[in-house]
């Protein structure tokens, strides 16, 4: 099997997990598939770092009605002991309203283990909603 094989196959098994964690709601199960001192660059967040905020960023989503996520894969690259991977996602929310859907863009980064597993290192998420302006309804 060729490196871009193992990578393809490591990252297909990591979105599976990850999908499968937060339809469980398993904010725990989802950041173990992060590296301790990962990062992740989130819409309208501060940028998030190490696997427990990382969680703790989960876990608030899922108490806030994320209950669904597709996640599909766009490009995938490996050099070395990193990897990259392009896709596009969608983030469903249970909200009062009814279902939220959010669609966008990823991009994850891998790194490889020593133990020869691979984890998320970097992970950063683009929103295709249109984001409202500060000065957006304020009659100016």
């Amino acid at each position: 099997m060729t490196r871009i094989d193992d990578v393809t196959r490591a990252g297909s098994e990591a979105r599976t997990a990850f999908v499968e964690a937060l339809r469980r709601g398993d904010s725990s199960a989802a950041g173990s598939l992060y590296t301790s001192d990962a990062r992740m660059l989130a819409p309208a967040a501060p940028p998030i770092r190490g696997r427990d905020a990382i969680e703790r960023y989960w876990q608030t989503g899922v108490d806030a009605g994320v209950r669904e996520i597709e996640l599909e894969l766009v490009a995938i690259d490996s050099h070395d002991r990193i990897a990259y991977e392009l896709g596009r996602y969608a983030l469903v929310l249970d909200s009062q309203d009814g279902q939220v859907v959010d669609r966008g863009d990823y991009l994850l980064v891998h790194e490889r283990q020593d133990d020869g597993s691979w984890r998320w290192a970097v992970e950063m998420f683009n929103s295709d909603a249109p984001t409202a302006r500060p000065d957006e309804g304020r009659g100016t």
